[in-house]
């Protein structure tokens, strides 16, 4: 198997990379740092030096492969429309067109939970469930225009489509900016944390990466999950003990905090602040929005159970 791998240097990617080799296939990556293509220096590794933007001066090395995963995006969850839409969506279509053209047969697109949240709880539903008409973050949107761009392709390139949700594991960046904003006295419980939230060790991503290059069905969507939801000041609790962080135990009511993101989001967009806003609908939502997915699809067409259970990366957390 010839796999190439977006993002591969980042906190997902490295972990797809690994289990591609440990599958002992051949993997090329994509690298915008020349720097680091020393550190990929394997029999197994193919480094390309170049990124989504120049497309046309590597496209040629995509002629050799079985398989595209495509892993790079922003993970930022503030910024201009353009952001997402050059770095997600226009991003997206250009290297599916180019595997296409190709005549890569599979390609698997790294989407998100978040082309689902709107304001709604997300409770017990499968991949079956309606797009919102606007999520409530950039982010989400571009992931939902990337999903429907590859869902109407009339193509011989098959295409697979992960929604993982809140990847956690050892590297996970979201864990320090919520360590700041603790420390700041900016992170706040909401409604007490009682919502119920779902979450997916890194590891897990890359597994379920590593069964759609062989599995699924054309133009699948699939959720995928550590399949062990709960609460979500029950799960992040823990995570603030493996690492040592003090529990907080400030709470706001639900409405209050959707307003005062409401408020924010005007005020940073009405005078094009350069900064992030204290609270934003989707910091709202990471909290406060109950969902809870069904994997069954996942299950048993992928064959996907979870590798890592939550004890064992906890651990490895601290």
């Amino acid at each position: 198997m010839r796999v190439f791998i977006t993002g591969a240097s980042g906190f997902l990617g490295a972990r797809v990379l690994k289990q591609v080799l440990q599958k002992s296939w051949h993997a090329t990556i994509l690298l915008r740092d020349a720097n680091k293509a020393s550190a990929y220096e394997n029999d197994n590794i193919r480094v390309v030096l170049g990124d989504l933007e120049n497309l046309n001066s590597w496209k040629s090395t995509l002629e050799s492969i079985d398989v595209v995963i495509h892993c790079a995006a922003p993970l930022i969850f503030w910024g201009p429309w353009r952001l997402y839409e050059q770095g997600i969506v226009q991003a997206t279509q250009g290297l599916f067109q180019a595997a296409e053209q190709a005549t890569v047969k599979r390609f698997v697109f790294i989407s998100s939970e978040s082309v689902l949240q709107d304001r709604k709880p997300l409770l017990d539903i499968d991949e079956s469930e309606p797009y919102p008409k606007q999520p409530n973050s950039y982010y989400g949107l571009a992931k939902k225009q990337a999903e429907q761009l590859l869902l109407k392709q009339d193509s011989a390139t098959q295409v697979i489509i992960l929604r993982p949700t809140f990847i956690w594991g050892v590297g996970v960046a979201a864990l320090e900016t919520m360590k700041a904003k603790i420390a700041s006295k900016q992170f706040m419980w909401v409604d007490h944390g009682r919502s119920m939230f779902e979450m997916v060790h890194v590891d897990n991503v890359a597994h379920a990466c590593v069964l759609a290059c062989e599995s699924g069905q054309d133009k699948g969507v699939y959720f995928i999950t550590d399949d062990a939801p709960q609460t979500v000041q029950t799960f992040l609790s823990k995570l603030f003990q493996a690492k040592q962080i003090s529990n907080p135990n400030k709470n706001i009511p639900r409405i209050l905090a959707l307003l005062s993101a409401i408020g924010c989001e005007t005020l940073w967009r009405l005078f094009g602040l350069k900064s992030t806003p204290p609270i934003t609908r989707f910091d709202v939502a990471f909290v406060a929005m109950p969902r809870r997915y069904k994997i069954d699809r996942a299950k048993r067409e992928l064959a996907y159970r979870p590798v890592i259970d939550q004890e064992t990366g906890l651990k490895q957390l601290t």
